[in-house]
């Protein structure tokens, strides 16, 4: 289910089948300052934080590259960019998946939004999140928020339901 962005500042819960995601507070207030920036393109970064008892917590968020792709309808991360900056803030912080917007866009992931977390997947991450931010291609006023997870070895990236 998406939400609209809440204005609390407790940690927001996500949920499904058992899978558990909390976002920081804060992080989807950077993520919306971030979205209005490059608006009405898309644009993105990187979902960083820890797993705790199996419940995925989302610290923090990061910004695009210089040289990453804002369209109208696509965003392509610059992710010689996203590896320097793993590099620098493991083992403190670990990837989780990725974020992006749809300025003006629906509240689902688009065939090439899956595919591409589908990549994200693998052997040593057999779980990704992904957050979606959509709303007016300003991103101003009624903006939605919405996350999924993927899982290796399951056909559907499942779209989270939010209960705080």
């Amino acid at each position: 289910m998406a939400c609209p962005l809440p204005t609390a500042s407790a940690p927001d819960l996500y949920v499904s089948d058992g899978y558990r995601v909390r976002l920081a507070p804060g992080v989807l207030a950077k993520a919306l300052r971030l979205a209005r920036v490059r608006a009405p393109l898309e644009t993105g970064g990187l979902l960083l934080g820890d797993v705790v008892d199996g419940e995925a917590h989302v610290l923090t968020i990061t910004g695009p590259g210089r040289r990453a792709v804002h369209g109208r309808v696509g965003y392509d991360a610059d992710r010689a960019h996203d590896n320097r900056l793993l590099a620098r803030v493991y083992p403190r912080l670990r990837y989780l998946g990725d974020w992006h917007t749809h300025p003006g866009g629906p509240a689902r992931l688009s065939r090439t939004d899956e595919a591409s977390v589908r990549e994200s997947l693998r052997a040593n991450r057999p779980e990704v999140l992904h957050l979606l931010l959509s709303g007016p291609s300003a991103m101003q006023g009624h903006v939605v928020a919405s996350v999924f997870a993927a899982v290796l070895g399951e056909p559907a990236i499942r779209r989270m339901e939010v209960v705080s």
